[in-house]
């Protein structure tokens, strides 16, 4: 079923949540493989492919568009353009591949509970950046990206409940771990920075497709800080 734009924006407030599932069955897939001792490289290579199974793929979708778009063209029309091209192109291909076994490779070092617990507020982080991102962010006008807000003060309401979302994310991972939970924040944060000058350089604002780009990158990144330091600070 097609999503309006004016029912669009809820999505907004729904996503976060979505990544909260992800963390909890993530989590949970730990334990289990803990438990019946099916061992940490099976927890890593089927881990790595849950946050695809509950999402759809729409986020490795947007990754692998957006990075195909980046390596082939040199014009914002350009790659907006090969934004819409329902084919994959070969360094998608090469990018979804490489992004598949980093991701792997950053689980096969997460056993630790606290590290479990940083991954899981992660996912929550990324998603809830990537919709701050909308209501913050300039936006590439189109029919398929446009997120329709009724007002200024709408788009307000949004910005203050994703913003508390965020702050209690931060707050809850400086509480399990101060230096990893700092750090953690910092890298996100620093990714968000880069997505914005990225999207409005490289394509003249977001997009559906940019966001997805986002969040994938932000959950990568998050995985592969939390399993190497975490293995060295925690």
């Amino acid at each position: 079923m097609k999503i309006s734009r004016e029912n669009k924006k809820y999505m907004l407030l729904i996503l976060p949540l979505i990544e909260v599932v992800i963390g909890v069955i993530m989590y949970a897939f730990c334990m289990i493989c803990m438990k019946f001792g099916f061992g940490q490289s099976f927890f890593a290579l089927v881990g790595a492919v849950i946050p695809i199974l509950i999402t759809g793929g729409v986020n490795l979708a947007g990754f692998m568009k957006t990075t195909d778009a980046l390596w082939n063209a040199h014009s914002v029309e350009k790659r907006l353009e090969m934004m819409k091209d329902a084919h994959a192109g070969i360094y998608a291909v090469i990018a979804a591949v490489t992004y598949y076994m980093l991701y792997a490779g950053g689980l096969v070092t997460i056993w630790k509970d606290k590290q479990l617990l940083l991954l899981g507020i992660g996912y929550v982080i990324s998603g809830t950046l990537g919709c701050m991102a909308v209501v913050w962010f300039p936006e590439k006008k189109s029919k398929e990206s446009s997120y329709a807000f009724a007002s200024k003060s709408e788009k307000q309401v949004f910005r203050i409940f994703l913003s508390l979302i965020l702050v209690l994310c931060f707050g809850t991972c400086i509480m399990f771990s101060t230096i990893m939970g700092l750090l953690e924040a910092l890298l996100c944060m620093w990714i968000w920075t880069f997505y914005y000058y990225m999207s409005k350089k490289c394509f003249g604002g977001i997009t559906a497709e940019l966001t997805g780009f986002f969040i994938a990158l932000c959950e990568l990144a998050v995985v592969l800080f939390v399993g190497i330091f975490g293995r060295i600070l925690m």
